[in-house]
């Protein structure tokens, strides 16, 4: 069984994993993360505030057709889905 801290881990690796695929057009909204994972998007929010509290994440370009804010990753984010990557 995974300790909460695993679930949490393997959530936060799908979210940087998803976002580094759309760094090259733009970013992605949280709303994309979760389309591409197949999921509602109350199911990443938790991954997605700690990306952004642990400055894994920063402000992209702004989709007006869609009315959202995209994001990419930060150096540090790059790191943490490499590390993370690692341990998976």
């Amino acid at each position: 069984m995974l300790a909460r801290g695993d679930v949490d881990e393997i959530a936060l690796q799908q979210v940087l994993e998803v976002v580094a695929d759309f760094d090259e057009s733009g970013g992605a909204s949280s709303g994309l993360v979760a389309w591409e994972l197949f999921v509602d998007e109350q199911r990443i929010i938790d991954a997605w505030a700690r990306a952004q509290a642990d400055g894994l994440l920063k402000p992209a370009a702004h989709d007006s057709v869609n009315d959202e804010q995209m994001w990419r990753l930060t150096a540090g984010g790059w790191a943490a889905r490499n590390d993370l990557g690692r341990r998976a």
